[in-house]
């Protein structure tokens, strides 16, 4: 295990001293060996006991949830053993004891790591920079959250943003949350966030742009900037937390997080039923207080809009999270509504503006109402049209309000089938709609209408207000669209739907309604009606 002296040479010495030269040189010999050993001794001594602390952190691991890192009573025992016999010598629990001191090391290393890190922090005229390359269609919430905390910290934080030249347009609230204002003097801070919105499909971070070194994937951006709060913080899991909890942190920042920001439903709603099942047990997800995967699961949560109509226990627990980033992003649509003025009864085309990539970067976690969807509409250079009538509940109703205004009127149906999967149906206003003869179109049994309560959670509208315009809200792809084949007939100037609100209708244009349906990320598919 360490480097020393051949053992035999020192036999061979006290047998025969003249082999060597004189007495003294033999002795000599002999005394620099005994201090070998005992430094050696010394140094065993350090192993077991360090290996004797290992076992106890073991132990504690009998209770731990996963069962791939708790070792069974007979590997237990091996271990003990290992621990506490000589390291030279096999025995039974030699691979193990070598996979817990590796363990060790990793932890160790993690924790100089934080702590030169720190160091770096705290040197007086040092910036530590951190350049973040974002898409605003998934901000990186979880970064503001964790910059706040770090000033609680005590350390000064700088924070800037920048429009990279794929992204032309990002919300102003947006980019509000992500800059200070006024941001001061750079150089009298410790930190400096600095993000580039920019087209990419994940977040990535800079750390030190002279060395262009890189990190990305939100979960290794969040894991890394843990390591600069202070060792004692448990936001740095790694320096404050037992195997068990850092297994269990990293587990939820690398896969229940993936699952939750899949694009397959089914993964997000299992990774929504764990979140609840954890939460029904604890206040937060690791310990008993906020940590590192509060702030990843939360934002991305928050990205996908999981958090409408989720389970009791995750709905609680993302309201603490939330309350504690306090963005001023989660209050733009009461600002809208405040500060909107009220349509007039003529049509009114709004001035295009500069084409725009940035699909959902106007989308909040909050359901999208009328106002949010005509900045939206904007946002997308798409021009449009719209009427304020009286709340109309059917067709007949609706027809008698909108007469003189341009276009193909749409009605709508929210609908699922016999394995709850749900659709949208648009169709124009006097096409027969009759749901088994499109349910023989697509191969779908027993269309059925849905529940006013599924279309609320999914849509954001109730009903009377079904709309194409609500798949804004649905940032999780959980309804198909089924839309009338006349629609994108370009013969008409206008498709006019429902703007979130049965008291007026909107029109874009049928181009321009493929451009919304692509830009939120609906592939509609084409029906037939007479």
């Amino acid at each position: 295990m360490y480097k020393m002296e051949p053992l035999n040479r020192f036999s061979s010495k006290d047998l025969a001293p003249s082999y060597y030269g004189s007495t003294c040189a033999s002795a000599a010999l002999v005394e620099g060996s005994s201090a070998d050993v005992a430094a050696l001794e010394i140094r065993q001594e350090t192993v077991l006991q360090r290996l004797r602390d290992l076992k106890l952190q073991l132990d504690k691991l009998q209770s731990s949830k996963f069962s791939s890192l708790s070792p069974s009573k007979t590997s237990s025992t091996a271990i003990g053993a290992a621990a506490q016999s000589s390291p030279l010598k096999p025995s039974v629990g030699e691979k193990q004891a070598i996979v817990l001191k590796v363990m060790a090391s990793v932890t160790d290393h993690s924790r100089e790591l934080s702590s030169l890190q720190i160091h770096d922090l705290e040197q007086t005229g040092t910036v530590h920079d951190l350049v973040i390359s974002a898409n605003p269609s998934r901000p990186p919430y979880f970064l503001i959250l964790l910059r706040r905390l770090l000033k609680d910290a005590g350390y000064p934080v700088f924070s800037v943003d920048h429009l990279h030249s794929s992204v032309q347009h990002v919300d102003e609230s947006l980019r509000r949350c992500f800059s200070d204002k006024p941001l001061g003097d750079r150089n009298k801070h410790n930190l400096a966030f600095t993000v580039h919105w920019k087209d990419v499909e994940s977040p990535n971070l800079m750390v030190n742009p002279l060395r262009q070194t890189v990190i990305s994937g939100e979960a290794n951006i969040a894991r890394y900037v843990s390591r600069l709060f202070p060792l004692s913080s448990s936001y740095n899991y790694e320096a404050t937390g037992t195997f068990s909890s850092i297994a269990e942190t990293d587990n939820l920042l690398d896969q229940l997080a993936a699952q939750a920001a899949s694009k397959n439903n089914k993964e997000r709603q299992g990774a929504l039923r764990q979140l609840n099942g954890r939460l029904g047990k604890s206040s937060w997800l690791v310990s008993n207080e906020c940590g590192i995967a509060d702030v990843l699961l939360w934002s991305v949560l928050k990205q996908g809009g999981l958090n409408v109509g989720a389970p009791a226990n995750v709905d609680k627990w993302y309201k603490k999270v939330d309350a504690m980033a306090n963005l001023e992003v989660n209050l733009l649509n009461s600002q809208n509504a405040t500060q909107s003025k009220s349509s007039s009864q003529a049509t009114t085309p709004i001035q295009k503006k500069s084409d725009s990539k940035d699909s959902l970067s106007s989308c909040k976690a909050q359901f999208v109402d009328r106002n949010g969807l005509e900045k939206y509409l904007k946002s997308l250079s798409i021009p449009y049209q719209v009427q304020d009538h009286e709340e109309v509940f059917t067709v007949d109703a609706l027809m008698k309000n909108v007469r003189g205004m341009p276009g193909l009127h749409m009605k709508n149906l929210f609908l699922k089938d016999k394995k709850k999967n749900l659709y949208l149906v648009s169709a124009r206003h006097n096409a027969e709609v009759k749901l088994n003869e499109i349910g023989k179109q697509l191969g779908i049994k027993d269309l059925r209408f849905g529940d006013e309560s599924i279309l609320y959670n999914t849509l954001g509208v109730k009903q009377g207000c079904v709309t194409a315009f609500a798949l804004l809200n649905d940032r999780s792809h959980q309804v198909k669209f089924l839309l009338d084949s006349e629609a994108f007939n370009d013969c008409h100037p206008f498709v006019n739907f429902h703007p979130m609100s049965n008291a007026a209708t909107l029109g874009v244009a049928p181009k321009d309604l493929k451009k919304f349906l692509n830009a939120t990320g609906h592939e509609p598919t084409l029906i037939t009606l007479n």
